[in-house]
């Protein structure tokens, strides 16, 4: 909790300043229809936001400590430091609660595992990068059952509007069925995010003179990724 009330105290002083800036908030203020709503919150409501996100992180953190047995990690190391350093402006700027949950998985396996310091610094970062979106298309992706003939037991999605079928009738899993509460351009835009980022590969290209964009398969990385924001198992 250290941690929290320091970045809280940061927060706060932040929020003092702009409020001492007299013109700055007059000029603010000034701004038509959304002036008002601006000034209130880089006046306190912004800085409010963030602390309780942070404030819900470590309450989060804190419940999955208590499972675990022991530190395995070095936490006197500066590199600790550094990771929680990070990992709090990401959860600052995160709004949703399972995201901040798992930057606490993140945490605890660390302190559990003793893992190389840039195993989870890369999974932080990453995860940064990312939304629900995202993961929920990574879950979907690499939960795919493997298909045979055309896609030699890979797991395969699709954002394609009738996706390749053998003659057993077995294809991709559609995206947009799979996860019928995000639209097509939405689903498009995250596969397109996760490909940039290595944790998708287009795999449409050159099969059955299907065209690129349509069909994905998770790749190493995706896995390595997953099992960093994953639940642990219960013993």
């Amino acid at each position: 909790m250290e941690k929290s009330e320091k970045s809280g105290s940061v927060i706060a002083k932040a929020r003092e300043k702009y409020s001492e800036v007299v013109a700055l908030r007059a000029a603010m203020q000034a701004i038509p229809y959304v002036g008002s709503s601006l000034d209130t919150l880089l006046a306190g409501k912004a800085a409010q936001i963030h602390l309780e996100r942070v404030e819900n992180f470590a309450s989060e953190l804190h419940r999955r400590m208590e499972r675990v047995e022991h530190a395995a990690t070095n936490l006197e190391d500066e590199a600790f430091s550094d990771l929680i350093i990070t990992t709090f402006e990401k959860v600052a700027r995160a709004r949703s609660a399972e995201k901040r949950s798992r930057f606490a998985r993140i945490i605890s396996r660390q302190v559990a595992e003793g893992q190389k310091w840039e195993e989870p610094e890369n999974a932080v970062r990453l995860l940064g990068e990312l939304e629900d979106i995202h993961v929920e298309v990574l879950s979907v992706a690499l939960a795919a059952p493997p298909l045979e003939k055309v896609f030699e037991g890979l797991r395969v999605i699709s954002i394609a509007s009738s996706p390749i079928r053998d003659d057993g009738g077995k294809g991709p899993l559609a995206l947009a069925e799979t996860l019928p509460q995000y639209g097509m351009p939405a689903l498009r835009m995250a596969c397109a995010e996760l490909l940039a980022k290595g944790l998708l590969h287009d795999e449409g290209i050159g099969r059955w003179d299907t065209g690129s964009m349509q069909y994905f398969v998770p790749t190493e990385l995706a896995d390595w990724f997953a099992g960093w924001i994953a639940e642990p198992e219960r013993r």
